[in-house]
């Protein structure tokens, strides 16, 4: 009996030993999520996403990792839709035990994981996804949206824009969260850059749509002298490509038309476009020209273009509020989060503690020839607006304090 008990006792103290000696690389290890399209039409945009944070985790790992952690990624493909979203991370964070969820591609998607944190206590980082109900009416404390939203993204075009002296937008948007507040943002900014332009239609189509003939239809005979859209991915080239083989000549602003695989496919009809984001690739400044070489050697040899920037900067961000949290503990890191400042490459971006919301300058560019980046036409920058001139009020963005 003495035998078993003695014996009993050294395997307890081997199982113990085990318990903490094999799960050492894990302990050493945190894991961060990327709930991403990864198949079908809208692929190059999750493709993206996952560069962008893999750029920023490769160099914080490294770098000796952070705060004593290697990151490691979970990737999990959520086919565009919510409800698989939902579904994947679940098994992120209760299989994988992922920190963070990531996620960019479609606010729609977004939406859907924003609601399902508070039940999880992790945090959604919002990369790309910029509908408004996102850190507005369906605010929770666990999201945090590192990228621009609807508002500062239209804001900096309908400056441009009125500055132009051009009046008589066409609304042409994606069928979805997105596209509605596209369209209302850009109604309700406009004419404080051209105090009698004039919306002259408005449109929406489905997503992933593929005959745009009879908006183009409408946009010409409208006598629209620009056309504003927030399409992305392959509505975004079907709407240039078709748009000028059916002679439409006025351009085409939009928020998301600094995508290089958009750029690739439309070749010279994309010249003159107008785009703006959080950066764009070419800004004069040693500041942006250390953040593109850096993300060029990071994801090696990739130009911080579209959403692979956004969710480099995003996940930067992220990494800065746990060095300054000093822990991955997810009401350390929201606490540390808040108000947080980061130097981006166009200047301090700011997370604003009521709504999370980065507050973040933009960038406008028009579409040129010849850049030093790619063999096909894309944008150049034009200005700078800064993130003030942008900001939406948290009444202007329909924010609503959280409730359990």
């Amino acid at each position: 009996m003495k035998t078993i008990t003695a014996f009993a006792r050294i395997l307890t103290v081997l199982l113990a030993i085990a318990a903490l000696a094999s799960p050492g690389v894990a302990q050493d290890t945190v894991k961060l999520g990327i709930n991403e399209v990864r198949s079908g039409a809208f692929t190059t945009n999750g493709d993206r996403v996952v560069w962008g944070v893999e750029a920023a985790v490769k160099e914080v790992n490294e770098a000796g990792g952070l705060i004593g952690k290697k990151i490691e990624l979970v990737i999990e493909d959520n086919q565009l839709k919510g409800e698989i979203a939902v579904q994947k991370l679940k098994k992120m964070i209760l299989e994988d035990n992922c920190q963070i969820i990531i996620q960019g591609s479609s606010s729609g998607v977004g939406g859907a994981i924003a609601q399902q944190m508070p039940r999880y206590k992790r945090i959604y980082l919002c990369t790309n996804a910029e509908a408004m109900a996102i850190t507005g009416e369906n605010f929770t404390p666990y999201t945090f949206r590192t990228c621009l939203n609807a508002a500062q993204h239209v804001k900096g075009l309908a400056k441009y824009f009125g500055g132009k002296g051009l009046k008589k937008p066409f609304l042409l948007n994606q069928d979805y969260s997105w596209g509605y507040d596209v369209a209302k943002y850009y109604e309700m900014y406009v004419t404080q850059y051209a105090k009698d332009a004039k919306v002259v239609g408005k449109e929406f189509h489905p997503m992933f749509n593929k005959d745009f003939g009879p908006y183009l239809s409408k946009i010409q005979a409208a006598g629209a002298d620009y056309v504003l859209t927030g399409n992305w991915g392959t509505d975004m080239t079907q709407l240039i490509t078709q748009g000028r083989s059916l002679g439409l000549k006025v351009p085409i602003g939009s928020t998301f038309i600094d995508d290089d695989a958009v750029g690739a496919v439309a070749g010279d009809a994309y010249i003159g476009d107008i785009g703006a984001n959080q950066y764009i690739l070419g800004v004069d400044t040693p500041q942006a020209k250390a953040f593109e070489d850096g993300f060029f050697k990071s994801s090696g040899g990739k130009w911080p273009s579209f959403v692979a920037m956004e969710a480099y900067i995003g996940t930067k961000m992220y990494f800065e509020a746990v060095k300054k949290a000093k822990t991955f503990e997810t009401e350390a890191v929201i606490k540390a989060f808040e108000g947080m400042t980061y130097e981006g490459p166009l200047g301090t971006i700011t997370m604003r503690k009521e709504d999370h919301q980065a507050q973040s300058p933009v960038a406008v560019g028009e579409v040129v020839k010849k850049t030093k980046y790619y063999d096909f036409p894309y944008l150049k920058p034009v200005m700078i607006v800064p993130a003030a001139e942008v900001s939406a009020t948290l009444e202007e963005s329909g924010w609503k304090p959280y409730k359990e």
